[in-house]
């Protein structure tokens, strides 16, 4: 009965957690300016926290997204700058990233979900394997 209670608790904080990051599609991930490519920054930030804290994402994903995202505005501060802002080449940047989160987001979900169900000690599994889990507890 525990373990049950367990897995619907399970199920249920993954079906709240996963639409955080869900979307339909892309579909008006193009900022016309730069100050408007701030917001799509922000939500992209805000979904990295998410994975982080929702645990679909390891700290080095985490950084890796946070680096990529750094890395785009950058360009767009620099277009901006220099007066030549690509809008298409920035959302396109910005799509790619984006999908790649949520594919590692989904994954990172179902890691967790993997983890939970093949585990020893109810989510946390022995890194050593069976032959040291505790018996008779």
């Amino acid at each position: 009965m525990r373990k049950l209670i367990v897995a619907l608790l399970a199920t249920a904080t993954f079906a709240i957690a996963t639409p955080a990051l869900a979307h339909d599609d892309d579909d008006g991930w193009r900022p016309d300016s730069y100050a408007e490519f701030n917001q799509f920054y922000q939500h992209i930030w805000q979904g990295i926290q998410h994975g982080l804290s929702d645990g679909s994402y390891n700290p080095r994903e985490a950084r890796y997204f946070y680096g990529q995202l750094r890395q785009i505005q950058r360009k767009a501060y620099w277009e901006e700058r220099n007066g030549d802002f690509d809008a298409d080449d920035i959302a396109e940047d910005l799509q790619d990233l984006h999908q790649r989160m949520h594919i590692a987001h989904e994954r990172g979900h179902e890691r967790l979900n993997d983890d939970w169900n093949n585990s020893s000690y109810g989510g946390y599994g022995s890194p050593y394997g069976d032959q040291y889990r505790r018996r008779g507890w």
